[in-house]
């Protein structure tokens, strides 16, 4: 009974000392026209140009890239080991709306001494981030790219996906899905700090409004307006994880975030393991995702880590 006690302390104070992702303040916007799945447009392609952008070569745990438990997974004889990654960002034109970018790459800081850099030494040690090989930074591109950024969309607020957020203007808009700002782990504890130093401590986050009536939630808003440019609600990996479909100048294109890491996840149907909060929401995320890109038999996949080679036109 003493060890009971013992183990329901340490869950007890687990539970009372998680907190959320950000201190940032946050608030809930109306952007988008809601839509249902068989509501989306079929065709393939739309006025967007796209660009993939490597911003750095990465490694991390397989386990957390992958559920290893899965039964596919266990018939492929994957194992726990360093899975080589990537760091993405994407750049959104918009004939009418401008440009917009998803996710944030790294920012120049990152090229500097790591004493300098703004998170802490264990959550740096924790992620691997040493072993970061960067192709090209936020303010670099930036300096190739001048043209204004109406807005940045970030797929969640995981610190590898907001690494260059500093880089932008300040006062850029910044959104995320609904209740990410305030997504509780207990994790989170100990990377807040490094959290609201990369998004900036003034930077006020937009949530994107997907409550619905209570039985039949938003899944899909209709950013623009026009079709072209899909935010999906995804819940699972974070509370407030959002993906996209895009319908660019050379196709459709459906971005995952980290609902699905790797490019074996993707071809496979299997979710993340360890890094991801809720694995039985994220499945259902998952298939929400597989079931859009049945609709495109030409889409273009970009899971949140790996690539994976155009289809045959």
């Amino acid at each position: 009974m003493k060890i009971q006690r013992i183990i329901f302390s340490f869950i007890s104070i687990g539970i009372l000392s998680a907190c959320a992702v950000t201190s940032n303040r946050s608030s809930l916007v109306n952007k988008g026209i809601p839509v249902a799945i068989q509501d989306i447009n079929s065709s393939d392609k739309g006025p967007i140009n796209l660009k993939k952008i490597v911003a750095a070569d990465w490694v991390a745990e397989r386990g957390g890239l992958i559920n290893l438990k899965d039964p596919k997974a266990v018939a492929a004889s994957l194992q726990s080991g360093q899975e080589p990654i990537q760091i993405y960002f994407y750049v959104l034109d918009h004939p009418k709306f401008g440009r917009y970018v998803i996710d944030t790459g790294l920012g120049d800081i990152f090229r500097k001494d790591k004493k300098e850099w703004p998170v802490s030494g264990i959550v740096a040690s924790q992620m691997n981030l040493g072993e970061l090989k960067i192709h090209i930074t936020i303010k670099e591109w930036l300096q190739k790219e001048p043209n204004k950024v109406e807005g940045i969309f970030l797929t969640h607020l995981h610190l590898d996906h907001i690494l260059g957020t500093q880089d932008f203007p300040l006062g850029t808009s910044v959104y995320t899905g609904q209740n990410e700002p305030g997504d509780s782990r207990f994790l989170h504890l100990f990377v807040q700090g490094s959290t609201d130093t990369l998004l900036g401590r003034e930077t006020n986050l937009s949530e994107l409004n997907f409550s619905g009536k209570e039985s039949a939630p938003i899944r899909f808003l209709d950013f623009f307006g026009d079709q072209s440019f899909y935010i999906i609600s995804v819940p699972g990996h974070t509370e407030g994880s959002i993906a996209f479909l895009i319908k660019s100048t050379s196709g459709a294109q459906l971005i995952t975030g980290d609902t699905c890491h790797t490019s074996w996840g993707w071809l496979n149907n299997v979710t993340p393991g360890d890094f991801t909060k809720d694995l039985e929401r994220n499945k259902q995320s998952l298939n929400l995702l597989q079931a859009i890109a049945a609709k495109f038999p030409k889409i273009q996949i970009h899971p949140g880590h790996q690539s994976i080679s155009s289809p045959a036109k």
